[in-house]
């Protein structure tokens, strides 16, 4: 039955991971598309009307697709961190059961806590979650976030690169700043009988 527990947690693990590459792939995909289509309108209409029309209606929904794809990849993150939770206790209980096994077994010493989220310990930096699918959605998605917000301004009349380059800067920024608490937040303040009754 435990081993049986074992290996549907470690399946349930993989599929947090296909499903995370697969969101970033479509999202990615859609980025890159969006940024041809824009090449392609830019040349025909050479940067007029026709251009900011087009940019203004492809790059919000680009960035609504890259929050969307950024909130799922951070629930799949904490699944993630649920489902290898559970596996360690399956394995503190293995070598419960037979101590001797202890040399071949991946595990920390100590029954893990059955609410994993390391409240007592510093976590990951800002950089650490960066490096992760959903960090690398939140930085793209943010410069997305950044030339709608610079494309606005250009398209109302301020001809001025300056401006439009330095709002952008500061609107990408705090577009990730949010990202990055929200990343944050959502990986410190999970509830595991929660993961478990949406796994259920």
């Amino acid at each position: 039955f435990a081993t049986t527990e074992h290996f549907n947690l470690q399946t349930a693990r993989a599929l947090t991971v296909s499903e995370a590459n697969g969101r970033a792939s479509i999202y990615l995909a859609a980025l890159s598309g969006n940024l041809i289509a824009l090449a392609f309108v830019g040349q025909m209409s050479r940067l007029g009307e026709a251009f900011y029309a087009f940019a203004l209606i492809l790059l919000p929904v680009l960035a609504f697709v890259g929050v969307v794809t950024f909130l799922r990849l951070v629930q799949s993150s904490v699944e993630d961190i649920a489902y290898a939770n559970r596996i360690a206790l399956l394995r503190s209980f293995y070598l419960r059961v037979s101590p001797e096994l202890e040399p071949y077994l991946i595990a920390v010493p100590g029954a893990p806590s059955a609410a994993p989220s390391d409240r007592g310990r510093a976590g990951p930096s800002a950089w650490q979650l960066t490096l992760t699918a959903a960090g690398m959605v939140a930085v793209v998605n943010s410069v997305v976030v950044a030339a709608c917000a610079g494309l606005v301004l250009e398209a109302t009349g301020v001809h001025s690169l300056a401006i439009p380059v330095a709002v952008g800067i500061v609107v990408g920024a705090a577009a990730f700043t949010l990202y990055e608490r929200h990343h944050r937040r959502a990986r410190d303040w999970y509830s595991p009988e929660a993961i478990d009754r949406g796994a259920i």
